[in-house]
């Protein structure tokens, strides 16, 4: 077992974590929500161990764990083209949750822009951030680009499983065929321009997923924070997929984070105690300032035991107070770092 301090502080679970700005970087709410229309308002039946028509976010669990920041990553496979198109999916995916808060005004609002998410706080409710997972949803569009930013996008995965003219995907665990469909190494021309179209309209960029060569030429054109929002670290699961220490290191330099997902294959162990591991690995190395949490509840990951739905946020509290972190570390942890990250503190 990793420890950040050996000599743990004394501290009030409950009020740290109720008095934190609890953010998810990566969750896919609107996958059930937009293509099986299912409603997030109410409390659904969670996984047992895996099964992803189960439900790992709702809005009264959320709450229950004392979520406040929910990132909902709009996403289709790239390979689905012809239907639904990436766009069109990812428009649907917004308009899914957007209708959520239509439904649940006093639980739930959009922050579209800079500056919106403290209020929603203040105000007793939770902040939906729009995100999209692959660079394929603009369709190798620059004005589409624009108009899903309008719309209230704040980061861009850039890539994912297979290549999508824009950058190079990860070797994925456990999924061979892929490798068939990664092409070239690195950004693409195009794939450039991206990255500095998102730096002029506020859009994060999402290095998760690239390879090698590609987090590389992402890093060389930035000049903004990167983020890594839901990943492990190659100490554990020494694949592609997951992030070097050199990696943790330029995005940490960048000014940015990286959320530790659930996925227990990328964690190298079955349960919560290994992704706390993973938490203070990446505390030790970049600072906890730069670490956060990305779950990719309801992402079809195999998460690990003891965080498998929305009301275990709080066992990751405890765990961090064990392992060293103070109350101030651990405010930053579970969701103040994302929020510096996203310019909104």
């Amino acid at each position: 077992m990793l420890v950040f301090r050996a000599s743990p502080e004394n501290i009030d679970l409950s009020a740290v974590h109720a008095a934190a700005p609890v953010a998810d970087l990566h969750a896919h709410p609107a996958l059930n929500a937009y293509y099986l229309r299912r409603d997030l308002g109410r409390e659904h039946k969670p996984p047992g161990i895996f099964n992803p028509l189960r439900q790992q976010i709702d809005l009264p669990r959320a709450r229950a764990g004392g979520l406040r920041v929910l990132t909902a990553c709009a996403y289709v496979p790239a390979a689905a083209i012809p239907w639904p198109r990436p766009f069109k999916a990812a428009l649907g995916c917004f308009d899914a949750l957007e209708e959520l808060c239509a439904r649940n005004p006093t639980l739930l609002q959009l922050a579209r822009r800079r500056g919106e998410v403290a209020p929603i706080l203040a105000a007793g409710k939770i902040a939906l951030i729009h995100a999209a997972e692959g660079g394929h949803h603009i369709e190798r569009s620059l004005e589409k680009l624009e108009v899903l930013a309008s719309r209230g996008l704040r980061y861009l995965t850039l890539t994912h499983f297979i290549h999508n003219g824009l950058a190079q995907p990860a070797l994925m665990p456990g999924h061979p065929w892929f490798s068939l469909l990664r092409g070239k190494p690195g950004l693409t021309a195009l794939g450039r321009e991206v990255v500095r179209r998102c730096e002029t309209l506020n859009v994060l960029v999402d290095v998760t997923h690239c390879s090698e060569r590609s987090f590389a030429d992402v890093a060389s054109v930035a000049t903004r924070p990167l983020i890594a929002t839901h990943t492990g670290f190659r100490r554990f699961f020494p694949s592609e997929r997951n992030l070097s220490d050199e990696q943790l290191r330029i995005v940490a330099q960048s000014g940015g984070m990286v959320g530790v997902i659930t996925w227990d294959r990328l964690l190298g162990g079955p349960d919560l105690e290994h992704m706390v591991d993973t938490i203070v690995h990446g505390a030790l190395v970049a600072g906890p300032q730069h670490i956060g949490i990305g779950t990719d509840f309801d992402g079809w990951v195999h998460s690990a035991r003891g965080i498998r739905e929305a009301r275990d946020y709080p066992a990751i509290t405890e765990r961090l107070a064990q392992r060293g972190f103070t109350a101030v570390e651990i405010t930053g942890i579970l969701g103040g770092n994302y929020l510096r990250v996203l310019g909104e503190s």
